[in-house]
């Protein structure tokens, strides 16, 4: 496993950040970015166009882990 801790002054409200080889785990019910070692974390350097949707944010949701015997 490769922990590392990205710069928080790179995920700055405004900015539109890529991802690449990112995905979500979930960790004590809330949602956590992770990075595999080839993974990449860019700020754009030109502004875009983008609107972010945030009425459905599904960091605000808690998940529970439920088992289903098949």
């Amino acid at each position: 496993m490769l922990l590392f801790i990205l710069p928080v002054d790179m995920m700055k409200e405004g900015s539109v950040v890529t991802l690449r080889n990112a995905k979500i785990d979930m960790y004590k019910g809330s949602m956590r970015l992770a990075v595999d070692r080839w993974g990449r974390v860019e700020v754009a350097e030109e502004p875009t166009d983008i609107t972010v949707k945030d009425d459905n944010n599904l960091s605000l949701i808690e998940y529970e882990l439920v088992s289903v015997e098949t």
